[in-house]
């Protein structure tokens, strides 16, 4: 199990409560609490978990006949996003066999997406379509751990020149509607509170340089709590992942490289803990 912590600026905006049309006289409906949804959340993924299991054909049924049920053989990967606790499940059918995205990266993956009734809300069957990159941090924060959870897969190229990816990195994971589209849903496709889970084959990573500084958005977290967004070393407004000079010194992060091998990272010129291109008086 592993215990991550993440505070994600997410465009969702949680915790506003949904009043209805209704004048001020009139019923009222309660306040969204994202607390109490993920305990809700979390009791509805655990039955369906608990009543369903994994078909070799790749899909989620129904236990009928003693099938081993999906929750003996998931992970439970738990997490804190806005001070709530959620958990997150997940199965790696194939870990893959190259490099692991954090999840600030970029991907290349086949997917489909799924309610819990089994109604597909999403696919991409080709890697050859726009659709099959993503950008993990301009996406909601389950699919950023779930495709995390993976390692990406050898690129093949076949007699006809198109290509395809070998061996990659494969599963199902399930988030709860907290770190899905959490109590406003979207597009009429995915309702309001609805847990969901996709299966992924993860079969390329570009490990992501957003501001091309030299210094991957992975490394630009500086506080370690996965979320590239609020970390401003300059205090400028410009996360340090999109500002070309971190520390506002007049020097370009990556002119900070004074051993020139090409890391900005590990160059401190003052010996005062702090590399170069965080620090404004090295």
């Amino acid at each position: 199990m592993m215990k991550m912590k993440l505070k994600y600026v997410f465009l969702l905006i949680l915790g506003i409560g949904i009043f209805s049309c209704s004048d001020d006289d009139g019923p009222k409906e309660a306040p969204y609490d994202p607390a109490a949804q993920a305990l809700i959340d979390d009791a509805i993924l655990i039955e369906f978990l608990q009543t369903h299991y994994l078909t070799p054909e790749r899909e989620i049924d129904t236990i009928t006949n003693g099938e081993t049920p999906l929750y003996d053989i998931v992970e439970t990967d738990d997490m804190e996003y806005f001070d709530v606790d959620y958990k997150m499940y997940y199965y790696i059918n194939q870990q893959g066999v190259g490099n692991q995205p954090s999840r600030n990266d970029s991907v290349q993956i086949l997917y489909e997406g799924f309610l819990l009734d089994s109604t597909k809300f999403d696919e991409n069957t080709s890697y050859t379509a726009s659709k099959s990159w993503f950008y993990l941090p301009n996406t909601i924060p389950g699919f950023r751990y779930g495709a995390s959870y993976y390692k990406e897969g050898e690129k093949v190229i076949f007699p006809d020149e198109s290509f395809g990816y070998e061996n990659t990195g494969n599963g199902v994971f399930f988030m709860p509607s907290g770190l899905a589209y959490a109590n406003i849903g979207s597009g009429g496709a995915i309702p309001a509170n609805a847990p969901i889970y996709y299966f992924i084959d993860l079969g390329r990573v570009v490990i992501a340089d957003a501001d091309g500084d030299s210094v991957s958005n992975n490394d630009e977290d500086v506080d370690g709590d996965g979320n590239v967004t609020n970390d401003d070393t300059d205090e400028d407004g410009v996360a340090n992942f999109n500002d070309a000079d971190d520390d506002n010194d007049g020097i370009l992060t990556k002119d900070e490289d004074a051993d020139g091998d090409g890391d900005p990272t590990n160059d401190d010129t003052d010996g005062d803990g702090v590399p170069d291109y965080l620090d404004a008086d090295s």
